[in-house]
């Protein structure tokens, strides 16, 4: 050693040395361990005899060497452990000048008897872990990075029990250190996550999770944006430092506060990015995505609700709003600092973010909700309707439907979500006033006075230039009916202007159809009486849906009718006589609509018609074809109702006729086949001869057109019932 220290010995060289002898601080045999201790003793006290005859400075490697040999403290030799008391000493000693040791070496003195003595490593972890709050006293806050990098090598090099020791170490100098390590806290925190993967064993891999929250409670905001600043998707490591914040309730809100707040600013900052770069824009992205997982993964690991019950009324609209942020939205891309790192990089472009946001609102219900409200909301496809753009406002509507029956919609809540319906941003205003429109149905936003700023709102949105955003607005003043009867009839002019408009809606049968179901429900809280001169254009506007393709249009197109029918008593009886006259012949032929549900509903406003018709005597026999426990036969109907008007309103019979035609050219093949039989019905009811209005000769000409009809059925009925009229001998002239 001697003859190595005549030259003038550099850090350098000290380093190199002193990382020769550390290799066999491992060794499996007692003797290479105690010879290295002893040779590093010696190496400490040359060293710091020759550095100190020529300057007084601190000594930069403290914090490694201590790393590299304090968990050595635990060896299972005496004399080894001895020897490494002695190296920390001599540590101590350089570090300690030009400051006064003084009680620190008495201290480490009779620590190193308690370790010489111990009898089991319990008494051995005791020994060494109030060296190292001794140690502490005197350790260089700037060297806190490259000690935790020494200890993490200790515990992958040294045998159980010292590896233990190295966690204990670390541990102790982070809490009695942390206060004074700040700007190494992103260093510490990489140093630990590049670890992870190497440390498995379960009671070393806690000492690194245990770090994590040690230096959260002394620099919460460094540990948050450091973590913030790992990639997406999260992999397993991160997940887990992330979760080793949700053990400790009090530090676990405080950390859930702080990602509120960072989703909140970048949500206040949206669209006042100025840069146009793809990495600005994906930064802008990145962080508040990244807050929405690290929220997931902190909820999950709470054992206990009340941090969570405490944050619900920030929590809620934040995730709730992150969701609706993401929607539609694709993974951001990492920044990208090379070519050649882009291939390796595009796999963590993979993943759906919304449903990142979806899984930390699902985990944050639940803690607050409970397991019946829970699989209520998986089993009805929640989840995955609020993830998906064109599902979305479906997934909101099921979801407050669900959660107010569990009252987890608070006042705060709502004022959140108010806030949102002018947004720029056409998802939040989706989600906003989907929201809203479920609420209508709910007592509460009566009783907490919501209810006149919520019309007000969705009267304003059911103009708004998203199509979505106009129906939701449009189901939401139907909703009144269930949250607020009592207050239909108040606002009913209010109402019927804006959903009776809806009607006329050019760009969405999905407004029109929610208007007409929003419609439905309002009519059947009012009468004739309180429509006023809205009468006229709502009848008109309903009528041009019987034919409609959607089968929902024409479905809620015929209960609108029928409800009117209902409603219609005096001031608009012979207006509405006069429209049934326009219409009966389409709700006849509908009986036999394509689709059995619109059928349904056609024979039930049919039914509620007739009536306006003035055909008492035909009357009963309707009602027999059409009570409700009767079995339709279409055929028979046809042929009373036309054995009928060809005694008593021939009138009537040319208009069922003339209408008949018309639906030749219908799309739908069931609809071309029934006119088809209802002409030749009619034809066998009457006397072609004085009928003038039957033009024969186009009868044929149309009939010979559906015998070329693209469907058999069609083309069957028509060769059909021209044989019936050429054997009749009935066109001869």
């Amino acid at each position: 050693m001697e003859t190595l220290l005549e030259e003038e010995p550099t850090s350098n060289w000290f380093q190199e040395m002193f990382e020769l002898l550390a290799t066999w601080f491992s060794s499996e045999k007692e003797w290479e361990r105690e010879r290295a201790f002893q040779a590093s003793t010696q190496l400490l006290t040359a060293y710091q005899e020759t550095v100190h005859s020529t300057t007084q400075e601190t000594f930069n490697q403290f914090g490694s060497l201590i790393g590299r040999i304090a968990p050595y403290s635990c060896d299972s030799l005496a004399t080894s452990r001895q020897r490494v008391v002695d190296c920390i000493s001599c540590l101590l000693s350089m570090q300690g000048q030009p400051m006064n040791l003084g009680s620190a070496e008495e201290e480490l003195s009779c620590l190193c008897e308690e370790l010489t003595t111990a009898p089991d490593p319990e008494a051995l972890f005791q020994a060494s872990s109030k060296m190292a709050r001794v140690v502490s006293e005197y350790f260089p806050s700037e060297q806190a990075a490259d000690f935790i990098e020494a200890t993490m090598d200790s515990m992958l090099s040294a045998n159980p029990t010292c590896a233990t020791a190295a966690g204990l170490w670390m541990k102790i100098i982070l809490k009695e250190c942390g206060d004074a390590i700040l700007d190494q806290v992103p260093a510490i925190l990489d140093i630990i996550y590049s670890h992870m993967s190497n440390i498995q064993e379960g009671s070393l891999r806690q000492f690194l999770l245990e770090a994590v929250p040690i230096l959260a409670h002394q620099h919460l905001e460094a540990v948050i944006s450091s973590l913030l600043s790992k990639r997406l998707p999260m992999d397993s490591d991160t997940t887990e430092l992330w979760r080793s914040l949700g053990g400790d309730p009090l530090l676990a809100t405080q950390v859930l506060q702080v990602l509120i707040e960072k989703i909140k600013t970048s949500t206040s900052q949206e669209g006042s990015v100025t840069s146009e770069t793809e990495t600005d824009r994906h930064l802008a992205v990145a962080e508040p995505l990244s807050a929405t997982c690290a929220i997931f993964e902190v909820v999950s690991a709470l054992q206990s609700s009340k941090a969570v019950q405490k944050l619900l009324p920030e929590l809620f609209p934040v995730l709730l709003q992150q969701v609706s942020r993401t929607l539609g939205q694709k993974m951001p891309l990492p920044v990208i600092s090379s070519q050649e790192s882009f291939q390796k990089d595009r796999q963590h472009t993979e993943g759906n973010p919304c449903r990142f946001s979806v899984q930390a609102f699902e985990s944050m219900l639940s803690k607050v909700g409970n397991v019946r409200l829970m699989r209520e909301l998986r089993e009805q496809g929640t989840w995955i309707l609020l993830e998906n753009p064109q599902t979305h406002h479906e997934g909101v509507c099921l979801l407050v439907r669900v959660l107010l029956r569990s009252e987890l919609v608070t006042p705060e809540i709502i004022q959140s979500l108010l806030a949102w319906v002018n947004s720029p941003t056409e998802n939040y205003r989706v989600t906003s006033t989907a929201f809203l429109a479920q609420l209508m149905s709910d007592p509460m936003l009566r009783e907490k006075k919501f209810l006149k700023s919520v019309l007000r709102v969705l009267e304003e949105r059911s103009q708004d230039r998203n199509s979505i955003v106009r129906q939701m607005a449009v189901r939401g003043l139907g909703n009144i009916v269930d949250g607020a009867p009592q207050k239909v009839k108040k606002h009913k002019k209010f109402l019927l202007d804006i959903l009776i408009r809806a009607l006329h809606d050019i760009f969405s049968s999905e407004v029109i159809g929610e208007s007409m179901n929003a419609l439905a429900k309002v009519l059947k809280q009012l009468k004739e009486k309180d429509i006023g001169s809205s009468f006229r254009d709502l009848t008109q506007q309903i009528r041009t849906y019987f034919d409609d393709e959607d089968d929902a249009l024409r479905s809620v197109a015929f209960v609108l009718f029928g409800i009117l029918a209902q409603l219609t008593k005096n001031k608009w009886k012979a207006y509405f006589t006069e429209q049934v006259r326009k219409s009966w012949v389409t709700l006849l032929l509908h009986l036999q609509d394509p689709n059995p549900q619109v059928s349904m509903k056609c024979r039930a406003t049919f039914q509620l018609c007739f009536p306006f018709l003035g055909l008492k005597r035909l009357q009963h026999v309707i009602n027999k074809h059409l009570d409700d426990t009767a079995k339709l036969n279409p055929t028979e109907l046809q042929e009373d109702i036309c054995r009928h008007l060809a005694k008593e309103n021939l009138e009537l019979l040319e208009n069922l006729y003339k209408t008949t035609l018309t639906y030749f050219y219908s799309s739908w093949e069931g609809i071309r086949a029934a006119a088809a039989k209802l002409a030749g019905i009619i034809l066998e009811h009457i006397d072609m001869h004085l009928m003038k209005w039957l033009y024969r000769g186009y009868l044929l000409m149309y009939l010979q057109v559906l015998e070329k009809d693209p469907s058999p059925t069609v083309q069957l009925v028509a060769t059909e019932i021209i044989s019936d009229i050429r054997s009749g001998g009935v066109l001869e002239k």
